[in-house]
């Protein structure tokens, strides 16, 4: 009887909450202010960073990652797949309709009346608490796809604390549109949230990383009379692609990510081509991140007996390997401090260059520098390195359909890239006066080394590149990490399975986590130089991710709509990224 009594009592306190008239007081502070509030800027951060986090898809016949059709591999992909616990779009997400069927019966049955899901703003907690004591009630998941183990949902218990603090225990709401794909068939899909300043932040968050830190050595392998223009012009040519993807996306509104437009255009081979070209990159990226963490650390208190650059790598494993087992949402605000300090490093290196009042690592008396390369190899080499920041376009579509107004992308695109260009050629300029022909790694470790600063110097330069690896490393392995999960089914519970299943499954979950962060050290130790790695995955990578698939992706989907003198334009940009593709990675795998 008890028993009832509670639930009943519960019952009625859940649909107090969901029917009471919302108050602007409600709210939490800034969401009333706008949609550029703190507060939807923070938010649209978050998805930024969960869209890169998923940007693998690994079922390579799926022809949407985000949409489930009624069977599997549907060419009518009428189902998005939504996660009501992050808040995104996602490919191990639960169908949206599913979702909104539970919502509209058990707020129907009891507990208010079905509004149009049309007119209407779906609040995360209320979604959330629906999804629990539904399914709780049923004993199953409606026919959804299983609850990933670790999504987050309020514990029934929570419910007496939200009769004081309501809906502004979480700001983060959807509201829903309808769209037309290319084969007229009409698709229900979540509508997108971010502004245009907040897809700014975000797309500058992506561009600005720690490849900045090697291109004064690629001004160096290249001389300032090819190398600032080869800057420049790496700048233009990717925004002009990244304009090209945004293009090839308006020809069906459920394109929604980079590995959809591979499959829209030359199906499964290129989605598989396109997630070995991801992992490759994160790969790469990780292995960066460990060189940068540890060589920091060496150069501030290493030596060549005990604390070698070796034992720093496996510092760094012990330290950044535990921030992989954190959730999403708390990993996307140490990503906010990893922009910050970035930004903080390139401000910082060139007030070391205006306090040096002799060379080298001053401004005042800069360094003999070159006009031209010294060998052809070294240009091909230095391209490479001067390609590697602009390396962003895999999280573009999404950021795209993110969008309040994905109209507005293209120009958002014009100020995100002007803001990158400035970064960088100020840290490859900044540094290549500093240090000139000693240019090598990355900068901050030759600042590290050069006597002459201020005491407090060395060890705030420090904190502030150890907090780029702290910041990115776990997100960077996370798409990884959960492929392995999914391939090897740990990232679902079934009701019924045995503890000793279970058991290992979390066994499993955190040899993945621990094996993908060992591989990121034991590659660091096999190729210890960061300008390396920088070089290759911008004469890999960065020219296919960049240049040559998105020139392709847009011949094959806006073949109706090019002229002919852009269709040659695009050809032959494609044909040159691919010949440096081929000779600056041979140059820098062979040097």
């Amino acid at each position: 009887m008890s028993n009832a009594f509670d639930s009943d009592e519960e019952a009625g306190e859940s649909s107090f909450l969901l029917n009471r008239r919302k108050s602007i007081l409600d709210q939490p502070i800034g969401l009333f202010r706008g949609p550029n509030s703190l507060h939807n800027f923070a938010s649209s951060f978050t998805r930024a960073q969960l869209f890169a986090v998923l940007k693998l898809d690994p079922d390579i016949h799926k022809k949407r990652s985000f949409f489930a059709g009624s069977l599997p591999y549907d060419d009518v992909a009428d189902d998005e797949l939504y996660d009501p616990g992050l808040m995104v779009p996602s490919s191990h997400g639960e169908r949206l309709s599913s979702i909104l069927n539970e919502y509209h019966s058990y707020r129907g049955s009891g507990y208010g009346g079905a509004p149009s899901p049309f007119n209407e703003v779906f609040y995360q907690d209320d979604i959330t608490n629906v999804l629990q004591n539904s399914r709780s009630r049923q004993g199953s998941t409606s026919g959804g796809i299983p609850i990933p183990q670790k999504r987050v949902i309020p514990a029934k218990s929570f419910l007496s604390i939200r009769s004081s603090i309501s809906y502004a225990s979480t700001a983060s709401h959807f509201g829903l549109k309808k769209v037309e794909d290319k084969n007229g068939n009409v698709v229900t899909m979540v509508a997108g949230q971010s502004t245009a300043p907040q897809t700014i932040l975000n797309s500058v968050n992506v561009l600005i990383g720690v490849g900045l830190l090697a291109l004064p050595v690629g001004l160096l392998n290249s001389g300032w009379v090819l190398g600032v223009p080869i800057l420049l012009l790496c700048c233009l040519v990717t925004c002009w692609t990244a304009t090209l993807l945004s293009r090839a996306l308006d020809t069906d509104s459920t394109l929604m990510t980079y590995a959809d437009l591979g499959h829209a255009a030359y199906g499964s081979i290129a989605k598989l081509l396109i997630s070995l070209l991801f992992t490759t990159d994160l790969l790469g990226l990780g292995v960066s991140l460990i060189l940068l963490f540890s060589d920091s650390l060496y150069s501030l208190a290493g030596d060549e007996e005990v604390w070698t650059k070796t034992r720093f790598k496996f510092v760094a494993f012990f330290v950044l390997t535990p921030f992989t087992f954190m959730p999403l949402p708390i990993l996307s605000i140490f990503s906010l401090f990893g922009i910050m300090s970035t930004i903080s490093i390139i401000v910082l290196v060139f007030v070391c260059g205006l306090l040096k009042l002799t060379s080298p690592g001053s401004l005042i008396a800069v360094m003999p520098t070159n006009l031209w390369p010294t060998d052809l190899s070294l240009l091909l080499i230095g391209i490479g390195i001067l390609m590697a920041p602009f390396g962003g376009h895999a999280i573009f579509p999404n950021l795209k359909s993110d969008m309040r107004h994905p109209h507005k992308f293209t120009k958002t695109l014009f100020t995100t890239y002007s803001i990158t260009c400035l970064a960088d050629s100020s840290m490859a300029i900044i540094g290549f006066l500093m240090f000139g022909s000693l240019c090598s790694n990355e900068v901050t470790s030759l600042l590290l080394e050069t006597a002459g600063y201020p005491t407090w110097i060395y060890p705030l330069i420090s904190g502030l590149i150890c907090i780029v690896p702290l910041a990115k490393t776990p997100l960077n392995a996370k798409p990884i990490i959960s492929t392995l999960d999914g391939i090897f089914s740990l990232d679902t519970i079934v009701e019924g399975d045995s503890m000793f299943k279970n058991f290992t499954k979390e066994l499993g979950r955190f040899l993945v986590r621990v094996g993908v962060n060992a591989v990121f050290v034991w590659v660091a130790i096999l190729i210890p130089e960061f300008d390396k790695i920088i070089g290759i995955l911008g004469s890999s990578i960065c020219f296919l991710v960049c240049i040559i698939l998105p020139c392709l992706f847009y011949l094959v989907l806006c073949k109706d709509d090019i002229g002919r003198a852009e269709r040659w334009l695009v050809r032959i940009a494609v044909a040159v990224a691919t010949f440096f593709a081929v000779a600056c990675t041979y140059s820098t795998v062979a040097n």
